[in-house]
């Protein structure tokens, strides 16, 4: 069964759209550690069915984390400083206020997937019923945690406000996005580090080969957090079942698996567990002749990138390294993703492969229209 992508989302520092992904323009935008340089851009280059490319400019937002000037974001350190995202030209002027950033960044990339404005009432033909959404995270309430653990500490109970509490929890963006784009199949979140927005994809293409619902969408979302360097910023796509001969569609996904691999007591990645991760993942590129390839993961994941290699030249098919942002991770559980948008940029097809220092791996083949 063919599992379209039909539609994708990007809102992250440095990305305007899925042409900043790949190639030279990747380099400010993930391929390496925050001090690159680069444009902020907040998801201009949906590819949603319907508004494809619209233009998201406008008024500058002035809300909490809202304070722009109605660009669609400038970072010209590429680390995403707080201003980089306007939530007021996805989101419009109210609504938002008490969301966490994380959730704000979803609902932008979601709806820039499936091609809709934030608010609007669902499409003719809408089936609730028949719609999930499986979003993967890590860092998403880091910073509110943080946050309310000052104010309690600092100012008791009474600090706090009514309204922004239920952020604390790791489902909210999730369920926020499903509240709002009337998405009843299902509401699932996954936080394992790195890997998570793959996972989510893995997710939702089980669940759409077994009939458990008609279109998902496959969604990672970040906070900055303290004490560490990963991005905020979101990703979407909107995967649904069967052929699209009337609608041109980015592409497909074709696959994928899971693994975890597992370390000796001397922190040393156990040759037999990587050697049969890196065989499974290889076995992904049955019948094909080139596979371009992404590789997403701190410096500590360096020789499972190697391993995967190696399986590959052993058995084929040959690997085209892809320049790509989040190949450094630094943008959490929302790399992965913005490594497969960069793929369905282009035509033919592709592998992300991405893994975490604690040992998750998840590897999802598509294919470029």
């Amino acid at each position: 069964m063919n599992i379209s992508v039909t539609g994708i989302g990007l809102v992250a520092p440095g990305v305007r759209g899925p042409a900043d992904l790949t190639g030279p323009a990747a380099t400010a935008a993930g391929t390496q550690r925050p001090g690159g340089t680069g444009t902020g851009g907040t998801g201009t280059g949906g590819t949603g069915s319907e508004g494809r490319g619209k233009d998201r400019t406008g008024p500058g937002g002035t809300g909490p984390g809202g304070t722009g000037s109605g660009r669609t974001g400038t970072d010209t350190t590429g680390t995403g400083g707080p201003d980089w995202f306007d939530p007021v030209p996805y989101l419009g002027r109210r609504g938002w206020k008490y969301l966490t950033p994380a959730t704000r960044y979803l609902l932008a990339a979601a709806n820039e997937a499936a091609g809709t404005r934030h608010g609007d009432k669902p499409p003719h033909g809408h089936d609730a019923a028949r719609f999930g959404v499986c979003t993967g995270t890590h860092h998403s309430i880091a910073a509110m945690h943080a946050r309310l653990d000052r104010t309690i500490r600092e100012e008791g109970s009474s600090g706090l406000s009514p309204a922004e509490l239920p952020g604390f929890s790791v489902n909210m963006p999730a369920s926020q996005l499903a509240i709002s784009m009337q998405c009843r199949a299902f509401s699932v979140t996954l936080t394992n580090p790195v890997v998570a927005g793959l996972d989510a994809v893995l997710f939702a293409l089980n669940a759409l080969r077994r009939g458990r619902a008609d279109r998902v969408l496959a969604t990672a979302t970040e906070d900055t957090a303290p004490g560490s360097d990963t991005l905020g910023g979101a990703a979407a796509l909107l995967l649904e079942r069967g052929d699209r001969d009337a609608d041109p569609a980015p592409g497909e996904v074709t696959g994928g698996t899971s693994r975890f691999i597992t370390r000796d007591p001397a922190g040393a990645w156990r040759p037999e567990s990587l050697r049969a991760a890196a065989e499974k993942v290889a076995g992904l590129g049955a019948g094909e002749q080139v596979l371009r390839y992404a590789f997403c993961g701190p410096d500590s994941t360096a020789s499972v990138d190697e391993a995967v290699r190696e399986a590959f030249s052993a058995r084929g098919p040959a690997l085209k390294d892809t320049a790509s942002a989040g190949a450094d991770a630094r943008f959490g559980a929302v790399s992965g993703l913005l490594q497969l948008a960069g793929l369905l940029n282009d035509p033919g097809p592709g592998l992300v492969v991405a893994v975490s220092d604690d040992g998750h791996l998840a590897a999802v083949t598509v294919r470029g229209s």
